[in-house]
């Protein structure tokens, strides 16, 4: 039985550290050094940790879906922001930061919402906030 513990306890620090890894620094993976406004209608929205997700189509020249990762849960809602606040069929512009692989994916800076308020949801730290 003491075998049998410790061999769950070795597994379990060999494995923590893959889960911590696994996450991804905003300024890894975007363009932290310019922000970029899309501008489109919310297609769909995922309200769940590591980060809150939409979906927006953006119409003319850059007219494809977006992915926009926003803040984590928590964060969300210290910047005002709840499920009720972004919604489907909403007119939104995001100021983003497009991803460094050059796909249709961005980590948001701000957000103008339908009804004329803008949140800054930046999801780099402070400090590197554009």
């Amino acid at each position: 039985m003491r075998n049998r513990a410790a061999i769950i306890v070795a597994v379990t620090a060999l494995l923590l550290p893959a889960s911590v890894w696994a996450h991804h620094t905003v300024a890894n993976t975007h363009d932290v050094s310019k922000v970029v406004t899309l501008t489109g209608v919310v297609t769909s929205v995922r309200w769940q940790n590591p980060h809150v997700t939409y979906h927006l189509s953006v119409p003319g020249a850059v007219g494809v879906d977006w992915e926009i990762e926003s803040r984590h849960l928590e964060g969300m809602r210290r910047a005002g922001v709840d499920e009720d606040t972004i919604k489907v069929g909403d007119r939104v512009t995001f100021d983003v930061l497009l991803a460094l692989d050059g796909s249709h994916r961005a980590a948001t800076a701000s957000v103008a919402l339908a009804d004329g308020r803008t949140v800054r949801l930046c999801t780099v730290t402070e400090d590197r906030c554009p």
